[in-house]
C-alpha cells in the first residue's frame, strides 16, 4: 500500500495532467456536437425559409402572368367578331402586364375566321421595347395537335405546361398557360397561351445564399431540370448528380422543417468536399421542385477551426497547469505560495473587472458598436449608464440597445457581491440579450429569463431587475418590474417628478413558476427617465445616514434640465462621493437616464392609399409604391426591394389580420423627408405581431403561420427597419427605408 502512495505521489502531477486532459477532451468533443447539432438545426430552418421565399417568388410572377391572361380573355371573348382585335389584345398582353411574359398566342378552332384561312394562330412576342405579332399556324405547325389547345376544346381545367423549347412563337424554352375562349354559348372556340421564359427562374431562386458556395436549382415535377446555376457557381456535371440522387429513390434521406422539406448528404468529387441537398415541391402550379446544396465545409468549417484552436489551448494549459502544480509540490513555503495565489486571485479579479465593464452597452444612435462606452445620443433619444462597483467586481448590471425603432433597457442588482455576484450578473446581462433579441413584450423577457435563472440555482441567488421597452415614434413604454426600486420621471416643466407604476413581482430566480405582468405607461416629450439600483439611496455617510430617495430627486431636478444624461450622472455620482465622505462603499452604485424627445418630421411627400384584404389589389398596391418610389427618385435596384418589401407585408395582412370570408380594410400611409421613406401599414384585423418570430407556432402549417417565420426575414433584408405597435385597436407596422442616390429634385 505505501508502495502504491509513493508511486502515485511521485507522478501526481502525470496523473493530474493526464485526467485533466481527458477532461477538456471530453468537454470539447460534447460541445462540439452540441454545437454542430445547433448549426445543423439553424441550417435546416434556414435552407426551408429560403426555399418558400424562392417559391413565393416564383408564384407571384406566375400569378401576375396568370391575372393577365384572365383580365384579356374578357375582352376576347366578347370581340370575337372582329379578328384584327385580337391582334390589338395580345400585344396589350405582352406589353403591359409582366416584364417576364416573353409572348401569347391564340389558336383558333379550324375555320373559325374563313378569312384567315383553315389553321389560324396569330401569336405576339416582345422584342426588347416592341411587340411583333404573326401568324405561325402552318401545315408543320399544327397547333390543334398540341396537348394544350386539346385539354381547351375539352373545356378541362388547365394547368401549367412542363418546360419545353417554343420553336415557331417563343423561340426559346418556355412554360405555357392557358384559357379556353369560349363564344356566346359558352362553347370552346380558341385557346389563349401565356408564355413565360424559363431564364427568370434561375435568377429568382440564386438571388440570396445561405453561404458563399450554396447554390439553388429547379425542377419540374418529372425530374426535368428548368433552371440551373451560372456555370461559374456549380458545374453542369455536378448538377446533373444532384438532379440523380434526388430522382434516385434509394438514396438514404430525412424529412426536415416539419416535414416540408426533404434532405440527404451528398459528397462533390470536383471540390472533394462534402454537403448537403435539401428540397421542397413548390404547392402551388407549376409544381415545381426547388433544390437548394449547401457546402458542410462553410457551415461548420468555423466550428472545426475553433476546435483546433481549443485543442491548442488546452495543450497549453495543460502545460502550465503541469508547471504549477510541480512549483506547488516541490515548494516548502507555504507563505510564498500564498502570496502566489493571492496575486493571481488578484489579477482574474483585474481580467473580471475589464470583461465586466467590456460587457457594458457600446453603442451609437444607429445601435451599432463604438468606442465612447455607455453612451447613445441621437436627435429624439440620449441615453447614459454607469456602473461603479463597490468591489473589484460587482454584481449590479445595465444595459441598452436599439432595434426596430424601439430602446430595449434593464437594470438589476444581484443578491450578494463579489464574484459570485458578477458570475450571475453576465448570466443576466445574457439571457437578457438573448431574450430580447427576437421579443418586444418585457413581461415575457422576464419569465424566460426567470425560467433559465432558476434551473440549477442551488446557491438560491436572486436578480432584482426592471425591463423597459420604449418605442420611439410613439414614446409608449412597456415594461416589468422584478423586485427592482421604481425608476422616476422627471417632467418637462423640470420639477415635476413621478415614479412608474408597476407591480413590483418576486425577483428573478427565486420560483420558475411565477406570472410576470407588463405595465404601460406614455413618455411625453423631453422628459427624463431616471433608473438606478438601491446602492444609491442606501448610500451611508460615516454617521451610517443613508442617501435617501429626497436626495436623488433633489439633484434629479437640479441637473436634468438641460436633457444631458451624461451631465445628470455625473452630478448624482458626485452628490453620492460628497455625501459618504471617507466611508467605504457598501453597495455597488449603477444608474442610467433617458432622455427623450421626439422630433417633428417635415414630410416632403405623403400619400394614402386604402385597399381591401384581397390579395388581387396587389396590383393596385404596386402601382401605388411604384409611383411613391419614382417620384422620390429612387434608384432601380433599392425601388424594387421596397416594393417587394411592402407587397410581401401587405399580403400577410391580408391573409392572416382578418378571419377567412370576412372582409376588412388595409390602410397604407406612405410618408418621405427626403431623406427617408416609411410606410405605415395598419389595420382593424386580430392582433398579431409579426416581428416576434420565437413565438411562431411551428405545430401550424406555413400557410397558417404569421408574419415573422418567413415573411418578415426577407422584409428585414430589404428594409432598414421593421416595426409594429398595437395603436388604439390597429396592428401598425412601420416599413422604413434611407433613401440612397437621391441628388434630383422630387416630381
Amino acid at each position: 500500500m505505501k508502495k502504491l502512495s509513493d508511486w502515485l505521489r511521485k507522478r501526481s502531477v502525470l496523473i493530474v495532467i493526464t485526467l485533466a486532459a481527458l477532461l477538456l477532451q471530453m468537454i470539447s468533443a460534447i460541445q462540439y456536437r452540441y454545437v454542430r447539432g445547433l448549426l445543423e438545426e439553424e441550417l435546416e430552418k434556414t435552407a426551408f425559409r429560403d426555399l418558400m421565399a424562392s417559391a413565393l417568388r416564383i408564384q407571384e410572377v406566375t400569378s401576375k402572368a396568370e391575372v393577365g391572361a384572365c383580365s384579356q380573355l374578357w375582352h376576347i371573348e366578347r370581340h370575337l367578331q372582329d379578328p384584327d382585335y385580337m391582334t390589338l389584345l395580345l400585344k396589350n398582353l405582352v406589353k403591359g402586364e409582366s416584364d417576364n411574359i416573353i409572348g401569347a398566342g391564340i389558336g383558333f378552332k379550324p375555320g373559325f375566321y374563313p378569312s384567315k384561312g383553315w389553321l389560324y394562330e396569330p401569336y405576339a412576342r416582345q422584342y426588347g421595347d416592341s411587340v411583333a405579332v404573326t401568324q405561325i399556324a402552318s401545315d408543320k405547325h399544327d397547333y390543334t395537335q398540341k396537348d394544350l389547345y386539346q385539354a381547351a376544346m375539352k373545356g378541362d381545367t388547365l394547368k401549367w405546361t412542363a418546360p419545353y423549347l417554343d420553336a415557331e412563337g417563343a423561340k426559346d424554352v418556355v412554360i405555357s398557360y392557358g384559357l379556353p375562349i369560349r363564344d356566346e354559348h359558352g362553347e370552346p372556340v380558341g385557346l389563349l397561351s401565356v408564355d413565360l421564359s424559363t431564364d427568370w427562374v434561375g435568377e429568382v431562386v440564386n438571388m440570396h445564399h445561405i453561404n458563399p458556395s450554396s447554390f439553388s436549382l429547379v425542377m419540374s415535377e418529372d425530374g426535368e431540370l428548368v433552371a440551373t446555376p451560372d456555370d461559374s457557381v456549380a458545374s453542369l456535371s455536378l448538377v446533373k448528380k444532384i438532379v440523380a440522387m434526388v430522382n434516385d429513390s434509394t438514396v438514404e434521406r430525412e424529412m426536415k422543417a416539419n416535414g416540408r422539406v426533404t434532405g440527404f448528404a451528398f459528397y462533390d468529387e470536383e471540390r472533394q468536399e462534402p454537403g448537403h441537398v435539401y428540397y421542397a415541391i413548390k404547392k402551388n402550379q407549376p409544381r415545381w421542385q426547388m433544390v437548394m446544396v449547401c457546402y458542410d465545409k462553410e457551415v461548420y468549417g468555423k466550428l472545426d477551426d475553433m476546435l483546433k484552436y481549443i485543442m491548442w489551448m488546452a495543450l497549453a494549459g495543460l502545460v502550465v497547469l503541469g508547471i504549477i502544480i510541480q512549483l506547488f509540490v516541490r515548494s516548502h513555503r507555504r507563505l510564498q505560495a500564498t502570496q502566489m495565489e493571492q496575486e493571481r486571485i488578484g489579477s482574474e479579479l483585474r481580467i473580471a473587472k475589464d470583461i465586466q465593464q467590456q460587457m457594458l452597452p457600446h453603442v451609437n444612435e444607429c445601435g451599432e458598436l463604438q468606442n465612447e462606452p455607455m453612451n447613445i445620443a441621437r436627435n429624439d433619444l440620449r441615453v447614459y449608464g454607469s456602473l461603479v462597483p463597490a468591489r473589484e467586481v460587482g454584481g449590479d448590471l445595465f444595459d441598452f440597445f436599439l432595434r426596430d425603432e424601439k430602446l430595449f433597457f434593464c437594470i438589476g442588482d444581484v443578491s450578494g457581491k463579489g464574484v459570485p455576484s458578477a458570475m450571475l450578473m453576465a448570466v443576466t446581462h445574457s439571457l437578457f440579450r438573448s431574450a430580447s433579441m427576437h421579443e418586444n413584450n418585457p413581461a415575457r423577457m422576464m419569465q424566460v429569463i426567470n425560467q433559465t435563472s432558476c434551473h440549477g440555482n442551488e446557491a438560491n441567488m436572486f436578480v432584482t431587475l426592471f425591463i423597459g421597452v420604449l418605442d420611439l415614434p410613439t414614446g409608449r413604454l412597456r415594461y416589468c418590474n422584478a423586485g427592482h426600486d421604481m425608476p422616476m420621471i422627471l417632467a418637462s416643466d423640470g420639477t415635476t417628478i413621478s415614479s412608474l407604476d408597476a407591480k413590483p413581482n418576486l425577483p428573478v430566480g427565486v420560483f420558475d413558476h411565477v406570472k410576470y405582468e407588463m405595465r404601460e405607461s406614455m413618455l411625453t416629450p423631453r422628459s427624463m427617465l431616471f433608473l438606478y439600483t438601491d446602492g444609491l439611496t442606501e448610500a451611508r455617510d460615516p454617521q451610517r445616514h443613508f442617501f435617501g430617495l429626497e436626495r436623488a430627486k433633489t439633484v434629479l431636478r437640479n441637473a436634468a434640465h438641460d436633457g444631458q444624461p451624461q451631465q445628470l450622472l455625473q452630478a448624482m455620482t458626485d452628490a453620492v462621493n460628497q455625501f459618504v465622505e471617507d466611508a467605504e462603499p457598501s453597495d455597488d452604485l449603477t444608474m442610467m437616464a433617458i432622455w427623450y424627445a421626439p422630433q417633428q418630421e417635415q414630410d416632403v411627400l405623403s400619400e394614402t392609399l386604402t385597399l381591401k384584404n384581397d390579395v388581387h389589389q396587389i396590383e393596385t398596391l404596386s402601382d401605388f409604391v411604384k409611383d411613391i418610389t419614382r417620384r422620390l427618385n429612387m434608384e432601380k435596384k433599392q425601388a424594387r426591394n421596397v416594393q417587394l418589401a411592402v407587397e410581401e407585408a401587405v399580403v400577410n395582412v391580408m391573409n392572416y389580420a382578418y378571419p377567412i370570408e370576412s372582409e376588412g380594410t388595409i390602410t397604407i400611409d406612405a410618408k418621405s423627408d427626403g431623406q427617408w421613406l416609411k410606410f405605415i401599414i395598419s389595420d382593424e384585423g386580430v392582433a398579431f405581431d409579426p416581428t416576434a418570430t420565437l413565438q411562431v407556432d411551428t405545430t401550424l402549417k406555413v400557410e397558417d403561420r404569421p408574419i415573422g417565420g418567413l415573411g418578415i426575414h426577407l422584409v428585414r433584408k430589404l428594409m432598414d427597419s421593421v416595426n409594429y405597435e398595437r395603436v388604439d385597436g390597429k396592428n401598425v407596422l412601420t416599413l422604413r427605408k434611407r433613401i440612397e442616390g437621391n441628388e434630383k429634385d422630387l416630381k
